[in-house]
């Protein structure tokens, strides 16, 4: 062995062992969740450990990006290939730049900078694919969808699909690669499709059709305005949420006939998708997660297993036996109470969280809104999210976060009377408070943004 590559396994071993007792300190001393401090801290010692890790995966790397949806799918596809006994190491909290996946990757193998999975399943910001592909080739890799999000951050849609673009093509230019892909999203289905190396298959799915249960369907959802590469605006036959659905253009560019399609009927508590692969036979399982959005990501983790060889009745048992991550539809009890969390962070996702509230009898509301970094500056996206739909909300909805008051001016404008809208700065205050009003037939919903949440989650473990 080299002095050189002595060297890098010295670092290894050190960048390691700091992840591991930074992971251990954090937990230990309860200052948060300790996702991305020891990933930091392990790339400042070794530059090289990311790679040298994911490297050693038996069989698939699996990336997943877009703007919603990425915990949630990570977590069914981890579930589904758990479910076919497959060894899977995955940035499970949600931390999804760099030094989240490295402290993920570094906190499951052992000191000697050993990883013993059969597959990475690793979630990855849209702005951090680039720089994750010069680390590591995926063998597949999933985009779910493109939405206006944090724009002080991203940009325009363009720019972020461009992004994903560049590492796309850069990575299969060096290793085969398949590209999981949303037809029912315009920007999505185009990605790479001028692509003219050998190194790249692109595998399409797509909702057919779409049926509600005991609710309504034509609820509004914001509507982003999609043009086709020529500049006309798309023409829709259907509209599922968002530009998502069945398009076309009059230059003749329209929706991908998807290679594996599925159809939907969404209750108030799960859904019922049935999958019809190409030349292959239909399979259904349920979604014991609220709402549209939730089937895409089922769809999504389902067409990303199918591409690795998972059967599929292994992919009904992952998706029907998920557990919810962090922050994600995620139940929990505090106090005796029951509580959904939500993440919300732009209009979209937000309205479709909405949806699923605004005819629970049952329901109270926690909304919680930072402005920090991570979330985006920019919170004018609370007044295209339709919080209309709680203009018949009669109860008390108390907000909180640094951004307290704008979200309690959304709401006055929504409809909602201004007396039973409660400001709480502190988030523990507006938490405790929420729950004392909280009846024990109730639930109350809890929709922070992304470091609401963070937030959130260091204060519950004392409530």
């Amino acid at each position: 062995m080299s002095k050189q590559s002595t060297k890098n396994q010295l670092l290894n071993t050190i960048s390691i062992g700091a992840v591991k007792t930074a992971v251990s300190l954090i937990k230990f001393f309860n200052l948060g969740s300790g996702t991305n401090l020891p990933g930091m801290i392990a790339r400042r010692i070794s530059s090289g450990i990311l790679a040298c890790l994911v490297k050693q995966t038996k069989k698939e790397i699996i990336t997943i990006t877009g703007t919603n949806g990425k915990t949630t799918t990570a977590g069914l596809v981890s579930s589904i290939f758990r479910s076919y006994g497959r060894k899977v190491v995955h940035n499970s909290k949600g931390a999804n730049m760099l030094s989240g996946v490295t402290s993920a990757v570094a906190e499951k193998s052992s000191l000697k900078g050993r990883l013993d999975c059969d597959n990475c399943i690793l979630e990855l910001d849209e702005a951090y694919l680039n720089p994750a592909f010069d680390e590591f080739n995926p063998d597949i890799t999933l985009v779910t969808n493109l939405f206006r999000d944090q724009l002080d951050r991203y940009g325009e849609l363009n720019t972020t699909a461009k992004k994903i673009e560049s590492a796309v093509e850069k990575s299969a230019s060096q290793k085969p690669l398949k590209l999981v892909l949303n037809s029912d999203d315009p920007l999505v289905s185009a990605i790479a499709g001028n692509y003219d190396g050998n190194g790249l298959k692109r595998i399409f799915f797509g909702f057919e059709e779409i049926r509600y249960t005991n609710q309504p369907e034509k609820t509004f959802s914001p509507r982003e305005t999609i043009n086709c590469k020529c500049g006309k605006p798309f023409n829709y036959n259907k509209i599922f949420y968002g530009h998502l659905g069945f398009y076309e253009c009059s230059c003749g560019i329209k929706r991908k006939n998807p290679q594996i399609s599925a159809r939907a009927e969404i209750n108030v508590d799960f859904s019922e998708i049935e999958i019809k692969p190409e030349n292959q036979e239909k399979f259904s399982f349920r979604v014991f997660l609220p709402g549209l959005y939730n089937c895409y990501n089922a769809l999504s983790a389902a067409a990303t297993a199918l591409e690795a060889g998972i059967p599929p009745e292994y992919i009904k048992k992952g998706i029907e036996n998920y557990s919810t991550a962090f922050g994600r539809a995620e139940y929990i009890t505090l106090q005796g109470k029951k509580a959904l969390i939500q993440l919300i962070k732009n209009p979209i996702g937000a309205t479709e969280v909405l949806k699923t509230i605004k005819d629970d009898d049952k329901a109270r509301l926690l909304i919680i809104i930072n402005d920090n970094y991570a979330d985006g500056r920019d919170v004018s996206w609370l007044w295209d999210a339709n919080f209309e739909l709680l203009s018949g909300y009669d109860k008390i909805a108390v907000v909180s976060g640094i951004r307290t008051g704008d979200m309690a001016v959304r709401l006055k404008y929504a409809g909602i009377k201004e007396r039973n809208i409660i400001m709480k700065e502190n988030i523990k205050d507006a938490l405790l408070y929420s729950l004392k009003n909280v009846n024990n037939d109730e639930k109350l919903y809890i929709l922070p943004t992304y470091t609401a949440l963070l937030d959130l989650e260091h204060i519950k473990r004392k409530v």
